[in-house]
């Protein structure tokens, strides 16, 4: 579960710079979503409860690859490295910048990275989840009833059923809470990524399993071998193998689907185990580098997975001699 205090952020894990703003005697600190209205009124991300803040005092925004501050019209003015920013002056920061809304240095801005995806929850005490490797889990990583993911330059809502799509400021409800979501706009690159980064579509992989049900896991593009080494979560994406192996005489579309309450069964375990276990499966691979690692699980409509790369090997450490479980799949 998450474990948060009143208007903290609890940081999960920390991967890069991602926007902060920070209160000066250092109490507080908040992430930053790609648009945040500061200013004492409820609809601001930013709340600054004091009588020399304006409703709507001012505008934080993630711009052309640099955070921007906007004064908007205040009434004590909007201030910056103590400096008071004209009436609906804008300004580029930097990181480090001191804010002051209504007196100078209330606030630093600790990190000047990109936005990047978090929840915030509803009630009180405001708990906030950020994204792991680009996966946004709710509850949390450890308890995962949905995902949200980037797919197609689209935010994706996903549960058990097929995916869909969502938007910056929607409410999304778990068992035990409501959680508003923040998610940048997504812009698109110009960069040739698979010059640069292994894509699903170019990897093939080697499932190694031994006497012990162990899964090591290799992927491979070319002569470039990625090792994922054991991990206890690849027993799911091994058995999303085996069924797409098994099945490899139907069409590319139609190979390897499987209900999950099959999967359930077959792996013998829950379905709140199997939720968390596909989205460390998903992490893993993009901490790889894998740039479209969220496809290594699809979704259907009916509860339906499958295995995202077609290109598959097991062999059974048990009879090497034989190699008698060892499969393959060389689809073009």
């Amino acid at each position: 579960m998450v474990r948060c205090r009143r208007l903290v952020v609890i940081v999960l894990q920390k991967s890069g710079l991602v926007a902060r703003i920070q209160t000066q005697d250092g109490s507080s600190t908040r992430l930053v979503p790609s648009r945040c209205l500061i200013g004492r009124s409820s609809a601001c991300q930013l709340r600054v409860d004091l009588p020399e803040t304006s409703n709507e005092h001012a505008l934080l925004r993630w711009r052309n690859g640099v955070w921007e501050m906007q004064d908007l019209h205040s009434r004590n003015g909007t201030y910056v490295d103590g400096r008071r920013l004209g009436a609906g002056r804008l300004v580029a920061l930097r990181e480090g910048a001191r804010l002051g809304f209504g007196y100078p240095d209330q606030y630093t801005l600790v990190d000047a990275g990109p936005p990047e995806p978090h929840a915030v929850s509803v009630r009180p005490p405001h708990c906030v989840v950020e994204a792991l490797d680009g996966l946004l889990a709710l509850p949390g990583p450890d308890e995962v009833e949905v995902t949200i993911l980037e797919r197609d330059r689209r935010w994706w809502i996903e549960r058990d059923d097929a995916p869909r799509p969502i938007g910056d400021g929607e409410v999304v409800l778990t068992r035990t809470d409501q959680w508003r979501l923040h998610l940048p706009e997504l812009i698109t690159s110009t960069r040739d990524a698979e010059d640069v980064a292994p894509s699903l579509a170019a990897l093939s992989l080697r499932f190694l399993v031994d006497d012990d049900g162990v899964v090591e896991l290799v992927a491979s593009r070319g002569d470039q071998r990625i090792d994922l080494k054991a991990r206890a979560h690849h027993a799911p994406l091994l058995a999303l193998a085996r069924a797409r192996l098994a099945g490899q005489e139907r069409f590319a579309e139609e190979q390897g689907w499987i209900e999950q309450e099959e999967l359930l069964r077959r792996l013998g375990c829950d379905a709140n185990r199997l939720h968390v276990d596909l989205h460390r499966i998903r992490r893993q691979f993009a901490a790889a580098g894998i740039i479209d690692a969220v496809n290594i699980i699809e979704r259907r409509e009916g509860r339906r997975l499958r295995i995202g790369v077609s290109r598959l090997e097991i062999v059974t450490d048990a009879r090497p001699h034989e190699a008698a479980e060892t499969m393959q799949a060389m689809q073009r």
